[in-house]
């Protein structure tokens, strides 16, 4: 039981913290293009 018990918990920590480090990750590279484009204008 306690097998089947851990990889539920991997599987349900993985389900939320994987969108979350997408959004992490896009967010990041947004900020990163957008104060290049902005810097390299002024």
């Amino acid at each position: 039981m306690d097998v089947i018990a851990s990889h539920f918990l991997a599987g349900a920590i993985l389900s939320w913290a994987l969108p979350i480090a997408l959004l992490v990750a896009i967010g990041v590279y947004w900020t990163v293009l957008v104060r290049r484009r902005s810097g390299g204008g002024a």
